[in-house]
């Protein structure tokens, strides 16, 4: 799960549901004979064309369509405040449900050279556009139609972001960003630790601790033997800013798992380090103490677990009292979860990696004649109407009313620390530094629990406990927390992958889990690690630092 935080058109971002398109619309038509191009006035971010342009997209819908009654995806409560606005107009040349519906519409609009004006695609396909010469140059026009704001949060990613969209210094498509999720925390049953009088862990030593004495004195009265110490996923770690992985502790070891690093001037693959290697020995090391539930290879809910009262802890990202710590507080109001920040010596600062700052790339027919409509589409959704446009009404009413991807475009941009935003717009709302007004829709909802929590947190309910818990407890750890982070340098696909990485992600996935829970000592390691070369990981590995090198 992914949460990321947007102001009032973000979250209504979050239903644009754009995403591709097929052939051209009238205006596309007329665009390689005419050749005309906007006036300065109009390439400016927010300008007003004099006449309507008309630009074609493919709209990714979600199974059962979410419209307020009256509403379309061409005319809706975004795509006439995009008129009142710019004077554009949106039409969608298909409409084909998310994930490989969308897709197949994407390859027969590659395929047979009729795009439209505007479309979503994933890595590989922008680099076949490029290759091809199919979509246009935004290099000059990301510069001319962008806005400022737009411009600064394209740059919270230190160039990372834009970079992945750009070919010999040209800018051939904007992202759609994917704000950080990190420091995931250690959550700990804090009543659990005052009834046996422990003190907040700093370091893994101190979470040993903290999980023997769970486990053998059974604060939580299940039974002896009964209390689980440590939830773990099955897949160990390498899944960014998702619950259970035990990614934290794999860090204080250097050791980065599913992820393509840089170590030594050489690209490798984290899971076969041997920092890996030792992580997973202090992992098997709490397996065989009896610390981590002896039952995760097989669980089939986690969740239950910690629903119930029978867990002591687990790892999660900043929004976990909402899923699933809010089902265990309206089960039991006296449950009081804690996050805390494990570090290797103790001083608070993690080292972790970061994700891929891109999901997808929007591009531009090369013939379109206004390939500046999208990047004032984009200025205009994510900047104009969050900020300066917040309380127009009839998105307001969208929103309340359940509307899903009404936008035309679902291009996404934040900032890279929207969530440590988040926690500081609120927290400063909170101490009567901010107008509450003038936070974001969904931050006002946020805010409206929260001082309902603190009102009285005693009779407060679960939704107000897990917003105060969620926003300003683990939000305020996640804006503070210093963090080392260690960039991947590859998130693509090679060749070889297609065909061999799902047996080489079943071999590292079953090794790992024989080696933490005993079936293996921990020397398997490196036969796992010399069956995966010689089974594709070589290969692989030589194409992923030669795909580094090409771009």
């Amino acid at each position: 799960m992914k949460k990321k935080i947007f102001s009032i058109a973000a979250v209504s971002l979050i239903s644009f549901g754009v995403l591709a398109g097929c052939s051209s619309g009238s205006d596309s038509a007329a665009a390689t004979k005419t050749k005309t191009v906007a006036t300065k006035e109009e390439l400016k971010p927010f300008g007003k064309y004099k006449e309507t342009v008309t630009y074609t997209v493919g709209k990714a819908t979600p199974g059962i369509p979410k419209l307020p009654k009256g509403q379309t995806y061409e005319d809706n409560a975004y795509t006439r405040y995009l008129k009142e606005t710019l004077n554009i107009q949106s039409k969608d040349k298909f409409e084909a449900k998310d994930g490989d519906a969308y897709k197949q519409k994407v390859s027969m609009a590659v395929a047979s050279g009729d795009l439209p004006d505007i479309m979503a695609v994933d890595a590989a396909t922008l680099r076949q556009l490029v290759d091809n010469d199919m979509i246009a140059d935004l290099t000059d026009i990301y510069k001319s139609s962008t806005s400022d704001q737009i411009k600064a949060m394209y740059d919270s990613y230190d160039g990372r972001a834009l970079e992945a969209a750009t070919f010999d210094g040209k800018l051939m498509a904007l992202p759609t960003t994917q704000n950080a999720n990190i420091p995931t925390m250690l959550w700990l049953r804090k009543d659990w630790m005052d009834k046996l009088g422990l003190e907040a862990p700093k370091t893994v030593d101190d979470m040993e601790k903290v999980l023997t004495a769970f486990v053998q004195q059974d604060p939580g009265g299940n039974g002896n033997g009964n209390t689980v110490g440590l939830t773990l996923s099955p897949s160990i770690g390498g899944m960014y800013g998702s619950l259970f992985q035990a990614d934290n502790i794999l860090q204080t070891y250097n050791s980065f798992p599913r992820q393509w690093i840089e170590k030594d001037g050489k690209v490798v693959y984290g899971s076969t380090t041997d920092e890996t290697k030792q992580a997973l020995g202090k992992l098997a090391d709490w397996y065989k103490k009896g610390l981590i539930d002896p039952q995760f290879a097989v669980r089939k809910s986690i969740e239950d677990l910690i629903i119930s009262g029978q867990a002591g802890a687990y790892f999660g990202p900043w929004w976990t009292p909402d899923y699933p710590l809010n089902s265990a507080k309206q089960k039991n109001a006296n449950i009081d979860w804690q996050p805390y920040i494990i570090s290797k010596d103790g001083s608070g600062t993690i080292t972790a990696y970061t994700q891929n700052p891109v999901s997808e790339f929007y591009v531009v027919r090369k013939d379109f004649k206004h390939p500046e409509v999208l990047p004032k589409v984009v200025s205009a959704l994510s900047d104009k109407l969050r900020n300066e446009d917040r309380n127009y009404q009839p998105v307001v009413d969208f929103i309340k009313e359940g509307g899903d991807r009404g936008a035309p475009i679902n291009l996404m941009v934040n900032f890279n620390d929207a969530t440590a935003q988040m926690y500081k717009n609120i927290n400063a709302a909170v101490n009567g530094e901010k107008d509450p007004a003038a936070l974001s829709l969904d931050d006002q909802s946020s805010y409206e629990k929260i001082q309902g929590y603190l009102k009285d947190p005693a009779k407060a309910d679960a939704n107000q406990w897990s917003a105060y818990m969620s926003r300003m407890v683990a939000g305020k750890l996640m804006a503070e927390t210093k963090i080392n982070e260690v960039n991947p340098v590859f998130f693509g696909q090679t060749k070889s992958m297609k065909l061999k990485w799902a047996n080489l992600t079943k071999l590292e996935d079953e090794a790992f889990m024989k080696i933490v829970t005993g079936q293996k000592d921990l020397n398997y390691f490196d036969t796992f690690v010399d069956t995966w070369n010689k089974t594709g990981g070589s290969d692989i590995t030589k194409e992923v630092a030669e795909a580094i090198k090409q771009k």
